[in-house]
């Protein structure tokens, strides 16, 4: 009964609408700086659809940093809040370069379309403090769209509360 039970729970959690992914522990290290990624409910339904697939991405991304931070399944048991604020795909006019790159979409048959690029906008809401992350990679370092930009801002992230690591933990004691 107790298996069935525990599948029940994550059926009806991903029926809820639970917005965070990989599970998280129960009790985290005390060590660890406690993240949560959630984003605002609002907006059309395919662009909260996107933005919930970019929290789970970005959750699966920091869960993979188990010697730092901790991703929790709540903002109240949180140090960090993480919101996504919006994503957004653009095609720039120019493109520079000399010859396709190796992961170059372009260089591989068939894609010749035009570039895409993708920007992931977050907000780290850290009581007053409210820093503004958005991906830097570029067109060729991003062959994987949605999840490589997750990467690129859980690993600016990650070096961002390396950086603060004390004063957040510090805050966690008041």
């Amino acid at each position: 009964m107790g298996p069935f039970i525990v599948m029940l729970t994550l059926g009806l959690g991903g029926a809820l609408g639970q917005s965070q992914s990989p599970a998280p522990s129960p009790a985290p290290n005390p060590a660890l700086i406690r993240v949560f990624v959630q984003t605002d409910e609002g907006g059309e339904s395919h662009e909260l659809s996107d933005r919930k697939q970019s929290v789970r991405d970005l959750a699966e991304t920091l869960g993979t940093k188990k010697k730092t931070l901790a991703v929790v399944d709540a903002a109240d048991k949180a140090d960090l809040v993480l919101e996504i604020l919006d994503r957004s795909v653009t095609i720039p006019k120019v493109v520079m370069g000399l010859s396709p790159r190796p992961g170059d979409p372009s260089a591989i048959a068939g894609m010749n379309g035009p570039v895409r690029v993708v920007t992931l906008r977050t907000k780290l809401l850290l009581g007053d403090y409210t820093p503004v992350f958005t991906n830097k990679n570029k067109p060729a370092e991003s062959p994987r769209g949605w999840k490589s930009a997750a990467e690129d801002i859980g690993s600016q992230i990650e070096k961002w509360i390396g950086e603060r690591r004390g004063d957040i933990l510090n805050r966690r004691e008041r």
